[in-house]
């Protein structure tokens, strides 16, 4: 077997970690290319071209895996590496998901006891993601997060920068649609549509969630300031919700219209829209995670 190997050097690798990475998956393959990104879209290229390896092992955060996605998703299937996730960012939210350890070399020693799973991969508009989309609140936390905090921090950085947007959340009106059907129309303070099980290094609890079913789960809160919170402490502890201004649905496909334009959140990865067309792609895509078949 032969793999390639995409490195992010500023997510928190470095040449040591890199290197014992290495040598524990050597004896796995008998080529090894490694390329280290050096400005953004790197990863996205180097993936794009990864067609015809048998693993592409990518050691980085979330930010590399989402341009990895996207490269990915320009090959076609059959020539489509599995992938070999390494975590080294922030958060590593989908190799939570993936119940891969989230220590480098933990991670690599994974792969030499491994199996195959293939996981599902959101089309939103002209782009692709795997964990999550977030509109409002949860995409303003992640925005307005200082990257000073997000380095010292980690995912603490996250969650007082949610915090913080609990007192700014401001509702905003959008409409979902379903098969041509109207499924929601009003203010919401904020959309999560979630494929992974984690969201800054926070589980979900959406007993309902799973990578590879089809669907994701789509959740939405017209509430503000503390019964937001109340509905969130709610959610995290296991407790049904008793309010209806909580709803969580399962979709494989929607529309999302927005009545304004606002910032959308793919992973991370930031861009405005007042439209988003969601399709659900059913393993699209093959990772090597732990134990056997």
């Amino acid at each position: 077997m032969n793999a390639l190997v995409i490195s992010n050097p500023t997510s928190g690798t470095h040449e040591t970690m890199l290197g014992e990475v290495i040598a524990t998956v050597e004896s796995l393959y008998s080529e090894i290319q490694i390329l280290k990104t050096a400005s953004e879209g790197d990863a996205y290229r180097f993936a794009k071209a990864s067609g015809g390896y048998d693993h592409l092992l990518v050691i980085g955060g979330d930010g590399t895996l989402h341009e990895v996605v996207n490269g990915l998703m320009q090959v076609d299937y059959e020539d489509r590496p599995k992938i070999g996730l390494i975590p080294g960012g922030t958060c590593n939210d989908f190799a939570r998901a993936l119940d891969l350890p989230v220590e480098p070399v933990e991670a690599a020693r994974i792969l030499k006891m491994s199996h195959a799973e293939p996981v599902d991969v959101m089309r939103v508009n002209d782009r692709y993601g795997l964990n999550f989309i977030g509109v409002g609140l949860i995409a303003d936390a992640s925005r307005q997060i200082d990257p000073l905090q997000k380095e010292s921090l980690g995912s603490i950085g996250y969650f007082l920068a949610t915090i913080r947007q609990f007192r700014e959340a401001d509702p905003f009106d959008l409409q979902i649609e379903q098969d041509g059907k109207i499924v929601h129309e009003g203010p919401v303070s904020f959309l999560y549509i979630g494929n992974g099980a984690y969201l800054g290094t926070v589980p979900t609890k959406l007993q309902t969630q799973s990578f590879n079913d089809g669907f994701v789960e789509v959740v939405h809160s017209s509430a503000i300031g503390f019964p937001m919170i109340r509905q969130l402490l709610a959610q995290q502890f296991g407790l049904e919700q008793a309010s209806d201004e909580w709803v969580h649905l399962q979709m494989n496909n929607l529309i999302v219209r927005l009545h304004d334009e606002q910032i959308i959140d793919v992973d991370g990865e930031h861009f405005e829209a007042t439209e988003l067309k969601i399709e659900v792609l059913e393993k699209e895509l093959t990772f090597l995670v732990a134990g056997q078949e």
